[in-house]
């Protein structure tokens, strides 16, 4: 089989698509599949034909020049050109294209794109609760091509039961919707031993809290149910526009030492953190966040969580599924105040939920599940 992915970006690039999707390269190695990918060159990433000394996995990578962004979505004039060589010498059994991307309505008005089945990956409504409202006004436009492909898509693969129940846009084409979960590579977590702990204090319950500083994310509400729980200590790794927000807020409070802000770090720095935590906590406040991988990644190093109750959205099924933690009502912040009190003074369950989740994330998240899965959906449909 030949396969060609639609992306938004690739590796190194760092994003839920972005790393799910070189997982899931690495793990159909071996699997008498040749892949390739089209993607757009972020700043700083030369575009064109790219050097595969360090991909051996992928047959062919074309990164297209974008010229700016509207919304979020890169503008990239080149892809449709780019598309049209990529079809032309890869020539592909199957295109799997990951949404949203606007870039990939272009297999609309290719003739070789459309004598070639294609299948759709549905990481993310478009609009919704909790998503820009600029994107709002924007998508009557963005919906018809969004539509247009969905009815020519032969499979839409959606990452949970309840984002695909809740998801307007999908709703016409329940029919031939499929649910495949995401799945990780849990080398992605894997630590250097030799390192010391980035946790120095002893005796609190030590949560991590990871992901871009925006609204959605949650993180004021953890923040301030910390500053009520004396035996949290809390990290909180990544940057964003909040950053200021929550520093004042801490200022306000003291700047207590038993909070902190770290910023990004680099990939070492956070498997550490993660791999010297108690418990992870994604307090994300709605469908925004479509599924949440830090999950996986705290399973994967036998982490439990603690997570937002978010309805249509996938975070509350991966916990239930996995039987990997706890859930709280969103942006309720003596909710999760109680929740932490609770866990603080439970270490015995704590470990014990920690042992499932890594046993769950082996039998239901391992990259090597939705590689199989995503391979007979493939097989569906290739000559």
């Amino acid at each position: 089989m030949r396969i060609l992915h639609i992306g938004k970006f690739f590796y190194p690039s760092h994003g839920g698509m972005e790393n799910f999707l070189y997982d899931l390269l690495r793990a159909n190695v071996g699997s008498e599949i040749d892949e390739a990918c089209l993607v757009h060159a972020e700043r700083g990433q030369l575009a064109g034909e790219q050097d595969l000394a360090d991909l051996p996995f992928l047959e062919r990578l074309v990164r297209v020049k974008v010229h700016g962004h509207l919304s979020y979505a890169p503008i990239s004039p080149g892809y449709p050109m780019a598309l049209e060589r990529m079809l032309q010498d890869f020539r592909p059994d199957l295109l799997h294209l990951h949404l949203p991307n606007v870039s990939a309505f272009a297999v609309l008005f290719s003739r070789r794109a459309r004598s070639v089945p294609w299948l759709v990956h549905w990481h993310s409504d478009v609009v919704g609760p909790g998503l820009e409202r600029k994107l709002k006004l924007l998508y009557p436009f963005y919906r018809p091509f969004e539509q247009a492909l969905l009815r020519r898509a032969r499979r839409v693969i959606a990452t949970s039961p309840p984002y695909l129940e809740s998801s307007v846009a999908l709703a016409p084409w329940r029919d031939k919707c499929q649910v495949v979960p995401l799945g990780l590579d849990p080398a992605r977590v894997e630590v250097d031993s030799s390192k010391p702990s980035l946790w120095p204090s002893q005796g609190r319950l030590r949560v991590l809290g990871v992901g871009r500083l925006t609204r959605y994310k949650g993180f004021e509400t953890l923040v301030r149910a910390a500053l009520a729980v004396p035996e949290v200590e809390l990290k909180i790794v990544g940057g964003g526009e909040l950053r200021r927000s929550l520093g004042s807020l801490l200022e306000r409070a003291g700047c207590p030492d038993q909070i902190e802000l770290t910023g990004a770090v680099d990939d070492g720095a956070r498997n550490r953190l993660l791999a010297d935590c108690d418990l992870v906590c994604l307090p994300s406040i709605n469908r925004a966040e479509a599924f949440g991988l830090i999950l996986l990644e705290a399973m994967a190093a036998g982490k439990p969580v603690l997570v937002s109750d978010v309805q249509g959205s996938g975070m509350g099924w991966v916990v239930q599924t996995a039987a990997a933690g706890w859930l709280f009502t969103p942006a309720n912040q003596e909710e999760l105040a109680a929740k932490l009190r609770h866990i603080a003074a439970s270490s015995v369950e704590l470990l014990e939920i920690g042992r499932r989740a890594k046993t769950a994330f082996s039998e239901h998240f391992h990259i090597s599940k939705t590689a199989g899965q995503l391979q007979a959906v493939w097989k569906n449909y290739c000559p």
